[in-house]
């Protein structure tokens, strides 16, 4: 049996060894490395291959017979051929697209992004879902309960990396599949990117009032139009069936002010109402919608570095949010400069867009700043093509509450700034979130909502025009304050803790399946309100408890007491 034993250690040296190596792949990958992921890449595939054949001949299947010890070694072929499917046919053939890929070169017929990695990556994808399901179906069905410690060990750490990258792949293949169609391999796209001023703050962000049109035609991408909210007709509204929910929580200023429409937290409702306008009003038919903000150029602003605007202005990552929500109303009379106004925006954004498209920037810090941007709310997409969207679903790009509680838990609290102005900017907003859901079979939820503004008495009568409150003067503003309770649960108690000049409880609503505590809350400069919704839920499971809520300029402070949760 010594050779056996030779054989088993050979066998365990190349799969440690391949562990190693892979640890040292996903690095060099996270870390934007991929100038020297090839050499990793191929030390890998001869450890996995070495690792795999050692344990494929007669001999070693023979000796799967004897008790006990063939238990363990059936267990170490299943791990070694499924590390080594992984590897040649996934890990190996996507290191080498992601090393070879070049975001700066471009098709020379169209002029745009060459598309090709695209389709390459629709292939690997495929394969990669067909490796791992084969793969997580091996391992499966080893019976680890009769393995020694390292073995057994072995074989749970693949089945969960399996089911983790199974997981994954489900999310990531849909998205992966429709890029090209997205980027016009099929036909050119019109796209509408709206940009969202969180200085008036909204559900879903800010007033959309700046539009950028572009389009993607084989994978070119270009500045087709620009507007502004003022270009469109407004107390009109856009013909976009929305339910009557909505309109009571929002009025039909909803639907009758572009600029309103993201004030539902529900993003497919702005970027239809969005698209309406457009076809109405410009006789454009737009296949998706696509939101950012300031913060999120901020972010974006971090990898491309600064970018120097025509006015002479240095864009970057610690002046964007400053300089494109409150700095610019100082400089400009927003009534009567309004275009010069809207063309800062749009030559901001379009200034951002283009040095994305160039792919001049550092790959690792952008996919940074979208990952967070996307997490927070502050990018969003929507695409008209049923298929398409669906590809989103289950991602915060979606911009949409989830509609079960079985993954996660979700309180939404949300914004909305209803004096005209821009006066979000000096707002500080925080949430207390209590609940015995991990206890209870019917649980509860309450959460605390306090604003408060950081303005003196002084400093507001010397804001400028624009920026003060255009109903109320710059004696006081007010901020609709919306709770979402989670799926299925019903509002048991609202109520105002600290009012401001005057803060009150509004009637809510049952709206996108949920539970719905208003109030509407009028504060002096440096007051304080705070108000209280309490939700009670139905029997049933309940995932992790968390709070969402509108991407604000001085970020939100949440607090979650979940008691008896782990």
């Amino acid at each position: 049996m010594t050779w056996l034993a030779t054989r088993v250690l050979v066998v365990k040296t190349d799969l440690e060894a391949s562990q190693v190596l892979v640890d040292e792949l996903q690095t060099k990958i996270g870390n934007g490395d991929f100038t020297s992921v090839s050499s990793t890449s191929q030390k890998l595939q001869q450890k996995s291959s070495s690792a795999s054949a050692g344990t494929a001949d007669l001999t070693w299947r023979a000796a799967e017979l004897i008790p006990y010890v063939g238990t363990n070694l059936s267990a170490v072929r299943a791990v070694a051929e499924s590390i080594d499917d992984l590897v040649q046919e996934v890990a190996v053939p996507a290191v080498d697209l992601a090393g070879s890929f070049d975001i700066t070169a471009r098709d020379p017929v169209t002029g745009g992004f060459d598309l090709t990695p695209l389709a390459e990556a629709k292939t690997i994808v495929a394969s990669a879902q067909t490796v791992i399901s084969q793969s997580l179906a091996r391992v499966n069905s080893v019976d680890a309960s009769g393995t020694v410690g390292p073995v057994k060990a072995a074989v749970e750490k693949l089945s969960g990396v399996l089911s983790q990258a199974d997981s994954a792949l489900t999310s990531a293949a849909p998205l992966v599949n429709i890029a090209g169609a997205a980027l016009g391999a099929e036909g050119e796209r019109k796209y509408v990117l709206a940009f969202q001023n969180n200085a008036e703050s909204t559900a879903l962000g800010g007033s959309s009032a700046s539009y950028t049109l572009m389009s993607a035609n084989d994978g070119a991408i270009a500045v087709a139009g620009q507007a502004s909210s003022a270009d469109f007709v407004e107390g009109v509204a856009v013909d976009v069936p929305v339910d009557q929910s909505a309109i009571d929580l929002y009025s039909d200023y909803l639907l009758t002010h572009s600029n309103t429409s993201t004030s539902r937290p529900d993003f497919p409702t702005a970027a239809k109402i969005i698209q309406a306008y457009w076809l109405r009003d410009k006789a454009t038919a737009v296949d998706g919608v696509i939101s950012v903000d300031p913060l999120a150029l901020a972010q974006i602003l971090k990898a491309t570095g600064p970018i120097t605007l025509s006015s002479g202005d240095v864009l970057s990552s610690d002046n964007a949010v400053s300089l494109l929500v409150n700095e610019i109303y100082f400089r400009y009379n927003s009534y009567t400069e309004g275009d010069v106004v809207d063309s800062f925006f749009s030559e901001a954004a379009a200034a951002v867009l283009d040095k994305v498209m160039s792919g001049s920037f550092d790959m690792k810090a952008m996919i940074d700043a979208i990952t967070y941007s996307v997490d927070q709310g502050s990018i969003m997409m929507w695409s008209a093509n049923p298929e398409e969207q669906t590809a989103f679903d289950g991602t915060r790009v979606q911009g949409v509450l989830p509609v079960a509680n079985d993954d996660a838990t979700v309180v939404g609290v949300y914004y909305r700034d209803t004096s005209a102005s821009k006066i979000d900017y000096y707002l500080q907003t925080a949430t207390q979130t209590t609940s015995d859901v991990c206890t209870a079979e019917t649980p509860t939820f309450t959460t605390t909502v306090t604003l408060h503004s950081n303005l003196t008495v002084d400093q507001a009568n010397d804001l400028p025009d624009y920026v003060k409150s255009f109903n109320f003067g710059a004696e006081k503003f007010r901020t609709q304050v919306f709770v979402y309770g989670p799926v299925g649960a019903t509002v048991t108690d609202a109520r105002v803790d600290q009012e401001g000049i005057e803060t009150v409880v509004d009637a809510g609503s049952n709206d996108l399946g949920r539970p719905v505590a208003k109030f509407t809350a009028d504060l002096a400069p440096g007051e304080t309100t705070a108000v209280t919704a309490t939700f009670t839920g139905q029997p049933g499971q309940y995932g992790s408890l968390q709070v969402r809520g509108t991407p604000m300029i001085n970020p939100t402070s949440v607090s979650i007491e979940s008691a008896g949760c782990n």
